[in-house]
């Protein structure tokens, strides 16, 4: 039993090494870096919105209004991916504003604007000293409260509610969705939902007693909130919410769905949605394989599928044009 013992903790100790060599090692906490934990009950007023008078009075969200106002056809919560720039979600947002949805985006704490702000530090290191006090209980509510914005709009102008979303976006959206009984969405479309994840993502469990550790990220820097990685407090948190999930998925989910899935995706098995689908009778919800130009390169990023310059200008028209299908389907009849 004890030689049992000590392969297994030779095996994670391995494993742990290669986390580390893979991501390029972690990062310990920045010289002069905020060391305040920040509660999960917090809201931060914005330091300067556009358009203050239509913003919500918290950094977390945002809205963009239809360009055809009086001709409302829904309201849609945009959420982001994982430490991704909520403004990269704005291709998919001027595609809904454009036929005539309003939509409010949803920016998780540790991203955008929604940190805790310090004289002391500047904006990116007091965002990733944020990022490292994450948790899923607060992505949660911060969900939730974005939700209970878009419902009331909606409901003002009578018109259906859609849920928009990438990667951990797309999980935190269905999560809420199952887990409280005042949520609904009319329809949904993801773009590689996080609700399903390889088994190597896993080994990210190993580090999780060191939230405040950060991470590497694959991703350009163009791309990321937190351009110094992702923390494990964040990892933590999405596998918070996977276990959450998968506790409470079942059919009040089964509402018409869209998914862009790359069959290449890094971190989002096709196999593994499917699986999900078949097993809780989603018979509702729809595949999209999304194949992206040979013009991107063999050392294109799978996983990211949310905006021309992921995918190729062709398959991107086709991918927008495949959302606006979906959403108005019903405005159609």
């Amino acid at each position: 039993m004890a030689r049992f013992k000590t392969i297994v903790l030779c095996i994670a100790g391995l494993t742990l090494i290669g986390i580390f060599t893979a991501f390029g090692g972690l990062r310990p906490v920045e010289e002069g870096a905020v060391s305040n934990p920040i509660g999960s009950s917090v809201i931060l007023l914005p330091a300067g919105a556009d358009d203050a008078e239509d913003q919500p009075e918290n950094a977390s969200m945002r809205w963009f209004k239809s360009s055809s106002p009086a001709k409302l056809k829904g309201v849609a919560l945009v959420i982001h991916g994982l430490n991704l720039r909520p403004d990269k979600m704005n291709s998919i947002i001027d595609n809904l504003t454009r036929t005539g949805i309003d939509v409010l985006s949803l920016s998780l704490r540790g991203h955008g604007d929604n940190y805790a702000h310090h004289d002391e530090v500047d904006d990116d290191a007091a965002r990733l000293e944020t990022f490292k006090e994450v948790s899923y209980p607060l992505w949660a509510n911060e969900a939730y409260l974005a939700y209970k914005q878009a419902q009331e709009s909606a409901q003002q102008r009578q018109v259906p509610v859609f849920l928009t979303a990438f990667s951990i976006g797309g999980l935190i959206g269905l999560d809420l969705f199952a887990s409280n009984s005042d949520v609904h969405f009319d329809r949904m479309v993801f773009f590689a939902p996080a609700i399903s994840l390889r088994a190597t993502i896993y080994l990210e469990r190993l580090v999780s007693p060191f939230p405040r550790l950060v991470i590497p990220s694959l991703a350009d820097d163009d791309y990321l909130a937190n351009k110094k990685g992702t923390p494990v407090a964040a990892y933590n948190a999405l596998f918070d919410a996977l276990n959450h999930f998968e506790d409470t998925v079942g059919p009040r989910l089964n509402v018409p769905t869209l998914i862009f899935i790359d069959k290449q995706d890094e971190f989002i098995p096709l196999g593994g949605l499917k699986t999900l689908v078949e097993e809780h009778r989603l018979n509702q919800w729809k595949f999209y394989i999304v194949q992206k130009e040979e013009a991107m390169g063999t050392g294109t990023f799978h996983h990211h599928i949310f905006d021309e310059s992921s995918t190729g200008e062709g398959v991107w028209r086709d991918m927008m044009a495949a959302t606006t299908r979906h959403l108005l389907e019903d405005a159609a009849k």
